[in-house]
């Protein structure tokens, strides 16, 4: 009778221990798009370079966007910056457009926003005022004075390769590079006279987000 008391007892107090045991819990894993930016190039013959995470430099997202009411068509052009906090200097470069039905859908929809960057990928691409009809450079320098590239240079180039498109709960992503050689401008406010920069052989890695 003694040694089933004792049986009883240790059973209990085995089951009282095991359902004190914490169970570790393992998340499902997140899917998460490696977001990646940076900058070369020469600003009238001194490299400049930017790289994300170094000196506070990330990228932020500028698009922007014209909704107009059917059978007219909506636009939308896709902007890029890479800037920070610690150093006035940053490059942006808008993309646009892209053109759909604001009445049928809101925005455009990721087959949509995949497919326009995907058919601009790996062929020249033409400068564009504000990014209307292709790229515009925005520059900003070390005193923190933006320059701006013009449609009618001559000579300017542009390539921008999709590399990578995915999406995950932040949102759906377009990740690109972009080689091209320009001019940016600005107007002297002491002068008023126009001035111009150089920006050549620079290479913008980046993304857009739809």
């Amino acid at each position: 009778m003694k040694s089933i008391n004792i049986f009883s007892f240790l059973l209990i107090l085995g089951l009282l221990v095991s359902s004190c045991i914490e169970h570790e819990v393992i998340p499902p894993p997140v899917n998460t798009v490696d977001l990646n930016c940076s900058f070369i190039g020469f600003v009238n013959g001194t490299q400049v370079e930017f790289t994300q995470n170094v000196e506070g430099f990330k990228a932020q997202v500028m698009n922007s966007e014209d909704i107009n009411p059917s059978p007219a068509l909506s636009f939308k052009t896709y902007g890029t910056k890479i800037s920070s906090f610690y150093n006035p200097q940053a490059v942006q470069i808008k993309f646009g457009t892209l053109d759909w039905d604001a009445s049928a859908n809101s925005q455009p929809t990721v087959t949509m926003f995949n497919d326009w960057h995907t058919n601009n990928s790996g062929i020249p691409i033409s400068f564009s005022d504000l990014g209307a009809n292709g790229i515009e450079v925005e520059y900003t320098d070390n005193n923190g004075v933006t320059w701006l590239s013009r449609e009618t240079d001559p000579g300017q180039e542009a390539n921008f390769q999709v590399n990578e498109q995915a999406s995950d709960n932040t949102g759906d992503y377009s990740i690109f590079s972009c080689d091209f050689t320009c001019k940016v401008w600005r107007i002297n406010p002491q002068t008023n006279l126009e001035e111009s920069l150089d920006i050549t052989n620079a290479k913008f890695t980046s993304w857009f987000k739809r």
